[in-house]
């Protein structure tokens, strides 16, 4: 019979990192798991930890022939977990302490089939750690339109999700910079789902994550914009919360021409109402767009015109 969870940790290049949480894990009073390490590194540095540093528990490492990138590499993780349950940590987070897993572990006989937790945030830099629980309230207002995660995450990165391994809804290997809220989207949408308000994992801000690639990048974010509301269709603006994602879409790209737009778009669709607040921004100074309220009255204004 297998473990209850199944620890799939995606790796690359972070031996220090790795190690870090590793030992996390190693402190847990949980014990019903096994770790899964898939490695995208052209090193051998994460081997030589694993040789150097005989952990206490079941781990199934393996070096990718060819690097997988996200999410192909936690895709590759699961697929080889033998557990009831899922449970991604990228390489560079941790567990915040040693009963993180027993957290989890306690409301698995309460129905649900994800399980998200809060988190805190470790700026590597500075060494700055931010709670970025939310309530139980305020994660209910999410399940209700889960398409408010477009404007903004709140629920975090993937290594605050438990999940069954039975589940079809996975994470989007078209995706990168919308992977994460895009499918806890369609998680929410079709499966039951429950949150902790603790902070059981800790996220790393470094310089090394496939994000800061990502961020304000034009070239990404519209391409990965526009599949995403291919795939979701209306739903993905029919609320004010969600129209908003958009609008700061355009905004804080400056997007300010459609020629711009659709050399963005090339293979995709734009649909009537991106234009339309193309069109509606474009006449206002980008100084005033980035006023707080102002530009929130604006994006008012613009959704009550595309409705």
């Amino acid at each position: 019979m297998g473990p209850l969870l199944s620890i799939c940790i995606p790796a690359y290049e972070r031996p220090a990192l790795l190690k870090r949480l590793l030992d996390s894990i190693a402190k847990q009073v949980f014990k019903d798991f096994e770790v899964i390490i898939t490695d995208d590194s052209s090193s051998r540095d994460n081997e030589e930890l694993l040789f150097n540093t005989p952990y206490k528990f079941s781990i199934h490492y393996q070096k990718n022939p060819r690097p997988l990138g996200t999410p192909g590499n936690w895709l590759e993780g699961i697929k080889h977990a033998s557990g009831q349950w899922i449970k991604i940590m990228h390489d560079d987070d941790w567990f915040t302490n040693q009963y993180a897993l027993e957290n989890y572990a306690a409301q698995l006989d309460e129905g649900a089939d994800v399980l998200f937790s809060g988190y805190y945030s470790h700026d590597e830099r500075s060494g700055q750690l931010k709670n970025k629980t939310i309530s139980i309230g305020r994660f209910q207002s999410i399940k209700k339109d889960p398409f408010r995660l477009f404007a903004n995450n709140l629920i975090g990165p993937p290594s605050v999700v438990l999940f069954r391994r039975s589940m079809q809804e996975l994470y989007d290997p078209r995706l990168k910079w919308l992977v994460d809220l895009e499918a806890y989207i369609r998680m929410m949408r079709r499966y039951s789902c429950r949150y902790i308000p603790l902070p059981l994992i800790t996220m790393s801000y470094n310089d090394s994550q496939v994000t800061n690639f990502c961020f304000r990048n034009p070239e990404v974010e519209v391409p990965e914009a526009l599949y995403f509301y291919k795939k979701h269709g209306g739903a993905c603006i029919r609320s004010i919360q969600s129209y908003d994602g958009w609008w700061r879409l355009m905004r804080n790209l400056e997007i300010r021409d459609e020629s711009t737009l659709r050399a963005l778009a090339v293979g995709h669709t734009i649909p009537a109402f991106l234009l339309s607040i193309l069109r509606f921004q474009r006449k206002i100074p980008v100084s005033l767009l980035r006023k707080g309220v102002l530009s929130k009255l604006l994006m008012f204004l613009s959704y009550e015109f595309n409705r």
